[in-house]
């Protein structure tokens, strides 16, 4: 037995003996007071606590010699005939991952960042793994190529560390108080799901830590039976966070990346295809006569406008143009020229669609026949 064990039972011994004379309250007081020194989360993990009672007696005026307490029963009067009563301090896992900011990025940027802090409120030292998850329903957009990387830890005490070169590892290992700073980076693209990025789009990012791993290497595990005193029992005892249940040793918040400046230079594409031919026989072979439908389509991407859009499709040589068989967005055209958006220069030979201003971002589809000769 240590020397402070043999303080602390001499101590405990003290307290038992004052507690007819002091009163419960001030037993509690002195036990506070006395006890080992203890983090703001409990006292450690595998801590043994010990004590021993006393009783003290007379028969017939003669004062007796004291019973120290064994945990079975002891009669035998004398001090060192006791023993303690003992049990291990149960393994407490509980951590809380809060999200320090939102991000405003542009589209394009590469590694914006968004902070979180992980503390650990357990009792006990333990390993935690990080991940990140981009791919949360319920936003804008998605960000691309997330890494996680912890970049300080502030001990109980307040602390600071500065992590250099940071852990990117994604694990970290924190003692009872012990608080990391995590950093996840993403790329924020241009476009998502075909359309560019708007100023007010968001991109949500989880960050989930869960205990992976006790101070003494063995894996994190709830103890599912009855309390054993001469055993450190585990519990979990965190409460849900934002994409986690309670007590399942995890806990995950969100944190976004709120696009703002995301003018995008505007573009256009423009592709011609055949959509359909028809023969003189009703079939679909391109033979003299037969009637070719050809399909236009302007695609445009970025934000803003494009100004004076105007599509000319000359006719193709052994081909004659089919009067009055110009389409845009399915509506019929004349081939006059000024009466709406399209005309036929029989002279040139030459159909003009004018689209006008468009926004960027849109598709506009043409389609018109020629006959071959």
């Amino acid at each position: 037995m240590t020397c402070t064990q043999l303080f602390l039972k001499k101590l405990v011994k003290s307290r038992v003996e004052l507690m007819s004379k002091l009163g419960l309250a001030f037993y509690c007081f002195l036990y506070i007071i006395y006890s080992p020194i203890a983090y703001a989360q409990g006292v450690t993990a595998g801590t043994d606590i010990e004590n021993i009672a006393v009783v003290s007696y007379e028969i017939d005026g003669d004062t007796q010699t004291p019973i120290e307490s064994t945990q079975d029963g002891n009669s035998l009067p004398g001090v060192g005939n006791g023993s303690v009563t003992s049990f291990k301090v149960d393994r407490k896992v509980d951590l809380l991952l809060t999200g320090n900011n939102n991000a405003n990025v542009t589209p394009g940027d590469t590694q914006s960042e968004v902070s979180f802090n992980l503390t650990n409120e357990g009792n006990d030292t333990h390993v935690f793994s990080l991940t990140n998850d981009a791919s949360i329903s319920g936003d804008s957009f998605d960000s691309n190529n997330c890494k996680t990387s912890i970049t300080h830890t502030i001990d109980n005490s307040g602390v600071v560390t500065v992590l250099a070169p940071p852990i990117t590892n994604n694990e970290v290992t924190l003692a009872p108080d012990h608080q990391a700073t995590i950093i996840v980076k993403c790329d924020i693209p241009l476009n998502f799901g075909g359309q560019p990025l708007v100023t007010g789009n968001t991109s949500l990012i989880s960050l989930t830590a869960f205990a992976l791993q006790n101070k003494d290497g063995s894996s994190v595990s709830q103890t599912m039976t009855a309390d054993t005193p001469e055993n450190v029992d585990t519990v979990f005892a965190d409460n849900a966070g934002t994409d986690d249940s309670n007590r399942d040793a995890t806990h995950s918040a969100r944190r976004s990346f709120v696009a703002i400046d995301s003018t995008i230079p505007p573009t256009l594409a423009i592709n011609k295809s055949i959509l359909s031919v028809i023969d003189p026989q009703g079939g679909s072979t391109a033979v003299s006569g037969a009637k070719i439908t050809y399909k236009i389509v302007v695609n445009t991407t970025g934000t803003g406008v494009i100004n004076n859009v105007v599509v000319t499709d000359p006719t193709p040589a052994d081909m004659t143009y089919q009067t009055n068989t110009i389409f845009l967005e399915n509506q019929n055209l004349t081939d006059l020229n000024g009466d709406d958006n399209a005309d036929f220069d029989a002279s040139n030979k030459v159909a003009t669609i004018n689209l006008g201003s468009v926004s960027a971002g849109t598709q506009h589809e043409i389609k018109l026949t020629y006959i071959i000769n």
